[in-house]
């Protein structure tokens, strides 16, 4: 696995010997960043939050597409030395903060974020939940972009204060991105 864009395109990323996390694809990434990228907002000065991080993929692509800070939050400690380690090899460790968090249960935000990555394990029925977490504990403002990862064989029911702006699937997996509307 690799950063596919930005100022660390190419760079291999530390890839877990635990087949339990499920990094999302190249293709998958390049065409959700395309689509960030292109939005009115771009992912230049983002704050970004990546919810079941895992390796830390699209927190660190984000960043290396310009994004000022992540914030990872994973409930599995090895998943988040992975996202240190990583982010350590792009030379990013000041520009990440990772925390031990199982979803849906999260602390009051100090603020919200502009983008959001939501990419529970598949076998979870938890989106919907999060999202609403999410909002409750204010880590969603008007006009944030939530990106969410979940199998193609799914039906989500998003949250009525939140517009689809894109679907898309890829073998198994289906993204959607979507725009908070509060």
């Amino acid at each position: 696995m690799r950063i596919i864009g930005g100022t660390h395109r190419g760079r291999k990323l530390t890839t877990p010997p635990d087949k339990n996390i499920r990094p999302t694809t190249d293709r998958m990434r390049e065409t959700i960043f395309n689509i960030l990228i292109h939005t009115a907002r771009g992912l230049e000065g983002a704050r970004i939050l990546d919810v079941f991080a895992g390796t830390g993929a699209m927190g660190l692509e984000a960043l290396s597409r310009g994004a000022a800070h992540c914030t990872f939050f994973d409930r599995d400690r090895k998943a988040l030395q992975l996202v240190k380690k990583n982010s350590d090899l792009m030379g990013n460790l000041d520009k990440i903060t990772a925390r031990n968090v199982s979803a849906p249960r999260f602390l009051p935000a100090k603020s919200a974020y502009d983008v959001i990555f939501l990419d529970p394990p598949y076998e979870l029925d938890i989106i919907p939940d999060t999202i609403n977490a999410l909002r409750d504990k204010g880590y969603l403002a008007d006009h944030t972009i939530l990106i969410a990862e979940y199998a193609a064989e799914n039906n989500i029911q998003f949250p009525d204060f939140l517009n689809v702006m894109k679907e898309s699937t890829y073998g198994d997996a289906r993204f959607s991105i979507l725009q908070v509307t509060i």
